[in-house]
C-alpha cells in the first residue's frame, strides 16, 4: 500500500462514503410524496465509480441496490460518459437496459472535478404508479413490457441544471397520480444533489489524486475480503432447485435451478436448468438475477465489512439467455420481484450446508401484495375536498424467516431482496377508502424444528367505497412451494388469500387475482408464509417449547 492511502485513511474514507449514501437516503425519503417511499422505504441510494463499480450504498432495498451498476452500464452505452456535463441528471427504467421493472426509476448524476467525472450519485425509487392498465402499474398477466407503463430509455431529465419540462409534462399526463410521481422524481433528484455536494466536500479535503487512490484501495480491500472469505470454504459444487407459482400462463409451477461451484477464492453460479421465460410478467430481468445472486452469496459469506463493487470481482454468474431469469425483450417483467426473491432462496438453499452458522431454513418469499385504486366516493371525502378524489394504495406484508443454527426465525419480516415495512394502518386509512381490520401473527405458522421458523402475518382489508380496482398477488401458496425446512426441520405454513373470510369461511383466492370485482363492505384477507424449521422438532429445548405454547407461537 502506498503512503498516499494508508490503512487508517482507507477505512475512514469508506465510512465517509457510506455516510454520504445515508445522507442521500435521508434527503430522498424526507422529500418524497408517496408512502411507498417515505413509510415503506422502497427506494435506494448509492455512489458509483465512473468505471461502474459500487463505492457505497445506504441500507435500504438489496434488490434495487444491486442493479444500479448495471443501469449505469446500460445508460453509458447510449449516452457516453464523456458527453455528460455538470448539473446533468440522467434517467432510465428500461428492464432491458440494466434496470429492474418500470416502476423502479433510476436517476444518475455526475460529480465533476474540473472536466473529469470523479463519482456518480445514484438513486432508484419504486413509484406507486407509472401508467399501465392497473393502478400500481404491474399486472402478472401482461405479455409484453410495453403494457407495463412508461419506459424511459437512457435520457437527460436535467441537462446542465435545466429541467426537461417536456419530460415532466409527458410523465404527468400518463400516470394516475401525477403530483406524487413527479414529486417523487424530484425527491430522487434531491438525493442525487446531496451526494454531489458531499462528494465535492471530500474532494476539497483529500484532493483529486488522493481521492482516486482511496477509491482504488477501498475497492481492492472489498475484493481481498471476499476472496479470503471464499477461500475459507472448501472447494465444492452444490446444486438446488425450488418452485414458484405461475397461475397466469400455466398451472404448472416455474422451476429455478442453480449450481454453485467454489474453486479456491472464486465462486461460479450457474442457473442452467431453470425454466424458459413464460408468457406472463413474472419473468426476471437479468440485472435483478445478478443482484439477488450477489446478495445471497454475501449473506452466506458473512459481510462483516462495508460492501462495495470490489466484493463482486471473485463471483461469476451464468444465466442462460431466454430463460425465466434472463428473458428476451419484449417479455413482460413487471412482477419480477417474485422471481428475484426466489433467486436468493435457491442460491441460499444450495449453500445452506456449507456455512451452517450463517444459513437458515427457507424463508418467506411469498410477498403478499394488496393493490387498490379508484375514486374515493365517500361523503366525507367530497365534503373535505369538494369532489371525489382518485387514490392509489399498495401494501406488502412480511412473513416468517427460516429457523437457523443459532435460534428461531424472525416474525413478520420482509426477507431477502425486500426490506420494506408494512404500510401503517393510519397511513392506509388517511390516504384511501380502505380500513385495516386486522394485523396479526398467525399462530403455528412457522415450521417446527429444534429452532422453529418465524411466524407469518395476517392482514384484513375492508373496502369502504364501490367500483375500486383491487388486485391480490402472492407466492408460496402450497406445500410444494412453501418455505423449506433444513436439517430435519418442517416446512413453513403456505401463504394464501381469502375474500370475505367471515362469511361462511369466504372464498379462497388464487395466487394471482387481477382486477377483482368488489364492493364496499367486502374484506380481503392476506396471509404470508411462515419460515421453515431448522433441526428435528423433538430436539427443541423444553423451556422454549413451553414458551411457544404460552405465547401461542406453536
Amino acid at each position: 500500500m502506498s503512503a498516499i492511502a494508508d490503512i487508517i485513511d482507507r477505512d475512514v474514507f469508506r465510512y465517509q462514503l457510506a455516510a454520504i449514501a445515508e445522507e442521500m437516503s435521508a434527503a430522498l425519503r424526507r422529500s418524497a410524496f408517496s408512502p411507498i417511499i417515505w413509510d415503506m422505504l422502497d427506494y435506494s441510494c448509492a455512489l458509483i465509480a465512473p468505471h461502474g463499480e459500487m463505492l457505497a450504498q445506504a441500507d435500504t432495498i438489496p434488490a434495487q441496490l444491486g442493479i444500479l451498476t448495471y443501469a449505469l452500464q446500460g445508460i453509458v452505452k447510449e449516452i457516453p460518459l464523456e458527453t455528460w456535463r455538470p448539473g446533468d441528471v440522467l434517467v432510465c427504467n428500461d428492464p432491458y437496459k440494466g434496470c429492474t421493472h418500470t416502476p423502479d426509476i433510476v436517476l444518475l448524476s455526475p460529480v465533476f472535478h474540473g472536466d473529469e467525472i470523479i463519482a456518480i450519485a445514484a438513486t432508484v425509487a419504486h413509484h406507486v404508479d407509472i401508467g399501465g392498465k392497473l393502478p400500481s402499474t404491474t399486472a402478472p398477466d401482461n405479455l409484453e413490457v410495453f403494457a407495463e407503463g412508461l419506459i424511459f430509455p437512457p435520457m437527460h431529465l436535467v441537462r446542465e441544471g435545466v429541467q426537461n419540462e417536456t419530460a415532466f409534462r409527458f410523465i404527468a399526463a400518463n400516470v394516475r397520480n401525477p403530483r406524487a410521481c413527479t414529486g417523487d422524481i424530484r425527491a430522487q433528484i434531491a438525493g442525487c444533489r446531496t451526494g454531489e455536494r458531499r462528494v465535492a466536500k471530500l474532494l476539497e479535503r483529500y484532493g483529486v489524486e488522493r481521492f482516486k487512490a482511496l477509491v482504488g484501495e477501498c475497492l481492492n480491500y472489498g475484493e481481498r475480503f471476499m476472496r479470503n472469505a471464499i477461500a475459507a470454504i472448501p472447494d465444492v459444487t452444490r446444486s438446488a432447485e425450488i418452485w414458484i407459482e405461475d397461475d397466469v400462463s400455466s398451472k404448472e409451477p416455474i422451476r429455478l435451478s442453480v449450481t454453485v461451484s467454489i474453486h479456491g477464492d472464486e465462486i461460479e453460479v450457474d442457473f442452467s436448468g431453470t425454466d424458459m421465460q413464460r408468457r406472463n410478467a413474472l419473468n426476471c430481468p437479468v440485472a435483478s438475477t445478478y443482484s439477488m445472486t450477489l446478495y445471497a452469496i454475501r449473506c452466506v459469506i458473512g459481510m462483516e465489512t462495508l460492501s462495495n463493487g470490489g466484493c463482486n470481482r471473485p463471483i461469476a454468474i451464468k444465466v442462460p439467455a431466454g430463460s425465466f431469469l434472463n428473458p428476451h425483450r419484449p417479455a413482460a417483467v413487471g412482477n419480477r420481484h417474485y422471481a428475484q426473491q426466489a433467486v436468493a432462496d435457491v442460491v441460499l438453499k444450495a449453500l445452506a450446508d456449507l456455512v451452517p452458522e450463517r444459513s437458515s431454513a427457507g424463508c418467506h418469499i411469498s410477498f403478499p401484495s394488496f393493490r387498490a385504486g379508484g375514486f374515493d366516493t365517500r361523503p366525507q371525502t367530497a365534503e373535505r375536498y369538494g369532489e371525489a378524489r382518485y387514490f392509489i394504495v399498495h401494501d406488502i406484508i412480511g412473513g416468517g424467516m427460516g429457523g437457523h443454527a443459532r435460534g428461531d426465525g424472525l416474525q413478520a419480516v420482509d426477507t431477502h431482496g425486500g426490506n420494506c415495512g408494512v404500510l401503517s394502518a393510519e397511513v392506509f386509512e388517511t390516504t384511501s377508502p380502505v380500513r385495516i381490520r386486522r394485523s396479526e401473527l398467525i399462530e403455528g405458522s412457522g415450521g417446527a424444528g429444534t429452532h422453529r421458523g418465524g411466524l407469518a402475518m395476517r392482514r384484513d382489508y375492508e373496502l369502504l367505497a364501490d367500483n375500486l380496482m383491487v388486485s391480490v398477488f402472492f407466492q408460496q401458496g402450497d406445500g410444494r412451494t412453501a418455505p423449506w425446512g433444513s436439517e430435519g426441520g418442517e416446512h413453513g405454513r403456505p401463504a394464501g388469500a381469502i375474500l370475505n373470510p367471515d362469511k361462511d369461511g369466504g372464498r379462497k383466492l388464487s395466487s394471482k387475482e387481477i382486477g377483482l370485482p368488489l364492493s364496499a363492505g367486502d374484506v380481503v384477507r392476506l396471509e404470508s408464509a411462515g419460515g421453515g424449521g431448522w433441526g428435528i422438532a423433538a430436539n427443541r429445548d423444553a423451556g422454549l417449547a413451553a414458551l411457544d405454547a404460552a405465547e401461542r407461537y406453536a
